[in-house]
């Protein structure tokens, strides 16, 4: 499978039909198997994550601006962290981050049913941080939005983000922990390759009868 093409796919969300979305752009990187709206295209740069236990990880930041405000995601190589390091990687992001200022939310978060945490955080001078962690195939997505007290909240950024495996196709998973693949994850719905899994009916929480 082609990845821009399921990125593509991935990327039809609910943006759509508003000013404010119009005005953000569709960002996919292939090293690090993420898509996420930014608004306008981020620099990315190499840089490193201090995990738990002291040690420096490879990580790519991609940063862009709009205005004043500052929209990253950090991707974190996990890949050979030892099971419990990895496991609490997300919840040691958290630790690192409630203490920049005053946590005003703090709880736990998904997307697509992949564990994480989110922040709420006022900042010295009334700037907001939302925060979240996601961890999904050995890499930790760090979203940092960095925006004024007049900004509105960053939902298109905060949940927006879409995580794929290394063929291009999107993570997702049901409530028992199963991984899931949707028909349209499929480029031709039912037509497509043999996946295994569950599969079902588009947004929906039927499964499709395939016999």
């Amino acid at each position: 499978m082609h990845f821009g093409k399921l990125i593509l796919a991935a990327l039809v969300l609910s943006y759509s039909g508003t000013a404010l979305a119009q005005a953000w752009t569709s960002y996919a990187s292939e090293e690090d198997r993420f898509a996420i709206s930014f608004p306008g295209a981020p620099t990315v740069e190499e840089t490193e994550w201090i995990d738990e236990d002291g040690n420096a990880r490879p990580a790519r930041r991609y940063s862009a601006r709009r205005g004043d405000d500052v929209y990253t995601l950090i991707a974190v190589d996990f890949s050979d962290a030892a099971f419990n390091l990895l496991r609490g990687a997300f919840a040691h992001a958290a630790v690192v981050y409630r203490q920049m200022g005053q946590v005003t939310y703090d709880g736990y978060a998904q997307v697509d049913r992949i564990e994480g945490q989110q922040l709420q955080i006022t900042l010295d001078g009334g700037r907001r941080l939302y925060f979240g962690a996601y961890l999904e195939g050995g890499i930790l997505y760090i979203l940092d939005a960095n925006v004024s007290a007049r900004s509105p909240p960053p939902g298109v950024f905060q949940q927006g983000l879409v995580v794929v495996d290394e063929d291009g196709v999107r993570v997702r998973y049901t409530q028992t922990g199963e991984r899931i693949r949707r028909t349209d994850d499929l480029p031709e719905a039912l037509g497509g390759p043999d996946l295994d899994g569950p599969i079902l009916e588009g947004t929906s929480d039927e499964y499709i009868n395939l016999e």
